[in-house]
Formats: C-alpha cells, structure tokens, sequence
C-alpha cells in the first residue's frame, strides 16, 4: 500500500479508465469498502463472499420491466 493517502481514489480512477464496462456505482462501493470495512479489520470469508457477490451482481445491467408487471 502507498503511504499516499489518497492511493485509493488514484487506483480506482485508474482502473476505471481500464474497464470502461464497470458502472460507477460499483467503483464507488469499491471505494467505500476500501476506505471502511476493508481499511478497519479483517474480513471473515463469509462476509467476503458476500460482498464479491454484491458486486457482480451490481455488474449487472438492470433488467427493463414489462408493462403490467409488478
């Protein structure tokens, strides 16, 4: 890690640039988990597991919905 406190903003917009199909709503839970949880202690692989799945599926474009559903 970087003694620069502002690495984690630099590396995002970083890769970012790199992965033009990733929506700005993940870099900003990356930043988020990177900044808190991940910065504050260590995270059990459950919970690892969890937040990678949260992840991907925020990849995921929303589906459109038809009219009439609910």
């Amino acid at each position: 890690m970087s003694n620069d406190p502002e690495w984690i903003t630099a590396a995002i917009q970083s890769a970012s640039k790199l992965s033009a199909s990733v929506p700005d709503a993940v870099w900003t839970n990356v930043e988020i988990l990177l900044r808190g949880k991940f910065s504050q202690r260590s995270i059990p692989p459950v919970e690892l597991a969890g937040i990678a799945r949260q992840l991907i599926e925020d990849m995921v474009p929303a589906r459109p919905t038809a009219e009439g559903e609910k």
